[in-house]
């Protein structure tokens, strides 16, 4: 009896490798302070936000465990594009469907912000997940019991292979540090940061957009656009010097980037000439 016991222990402890304790939305908090740093949101939110993110891991915690056979990605996905009715933004770049508070409150989301959204609900159920990063694209790669599964939150959470994202967001040389693997939450958080700066770079709220790029770069060193579209912002305010050293760490992370030796050309023919900066094509948005 008691070998039979300590049998079952073993098999209910191997069954849930993949899971560690609750951490009481950890990276949710820091998706939301970040969207609070920024002046997205504002205390108020900041609260409604936490409890909703919390309200939806409660009820993910129950679904859960009514279906402990089921694929947990898969039924995390069902409960974000059916029954709480999250949908996608694919053309609008504004911060609303970047920043979690702002995709919680209009159930709708970019690639980044539904991706943050599932990181962050995983984390607090205690399921290993992180997200990937492919040129003009973010996904969430999940492993479970079979392997790794990559979900795509652009088609309502279904498992795409890894050669379909390599065919379809294609990397210019082939590979680069940044893109195909699993990124840390700080680096999740780093894309976060790309996104709000290029959304303010739209806006020309330019030294906004510039520190924004700047704490990108030193969460995901491994960012070349946003070294790039740094370089890129401290051009256009006339900070020549600075723009070439990011355009040349830009470089250094990613040789194969797009658009890069054009900045680069323009640049120098600018401090040739001393003419006024110039807007010059940036890296793809995310």
């Amino acid at each position: 009896m008691k070998r039979r016991s300590l049998l079952l222990l073993l098999l209910l402890a191997g069954g849930g490798c993949f899971r560690v304790p609750r951490r009481e939305l950890a990276f949710g908090r820091a998706l939301i302070g970040l969207a609070r740093d920024i002046a997205f949101v504002d205390e108020s939110q900041v609260t409604w936000s936490l409890t909703e993110l919390s309200r939806l891991v409660d009820e993910a915690e129950s679904a859960l465990a009514s279906s402990p056979q089921r694929s947990p990605a898969t039924v995390l996905s069902e409960l974000l594009f059916g029954r709480w009715s999250f949908v996608r933004e694919v053309a609008d770049t504004n911060l609303a469907f970047v920043c979690l508070p702002g995709v919680l409150e209009r159930r709708r989301g970019s690639c980044v912000g539904l991706g943050t959204l599932f990181l962050a609900l995983a984390d607090a159920l205690g399921y290993s997940a992180s997200g990937v990063m492919m040129p003009g694209h973010f996904y969430v790669r999940v492993q479970e019991q079979g392997g790794a599964r990559n979900v795509e939150l652009l088609r309502a959470g279904e498992a795409m292979p890894d050669a379909w994202y390599g065919q379809r967001f294609p990397v210019p040389g082939g590979s680069a540090r940044e893109y195909a693997r699993p990124l840390s939450q700080s680096e999740v958080l780093g894309v976060v940061e790309y996104n709000v700066g290029n959304e303010r770079r739209r806006q020309l709220r330019l030294t906004e957009a510039r520190a924004a790029f700047i704490r990108a770069t030193r969460v995901f060193p491994e960012l070349s656009e946003a070294h790039a579209s740094l370089g890129a912002v401290e051009q256009l305010l006339g900070n020549l010097e600075s723009a070439e050293a990011s355009y040349r760490r830009a470089c250094n992370a990613n040789p194969h980037l797009p658009g890069i030796e054009q900045n680069l050309s323009l640049l120098a023919a600018e401090r040739t000439t001393a003419t006024t900066p110039r807007a010059c094509p940036l890296p793809p948005s995310y």
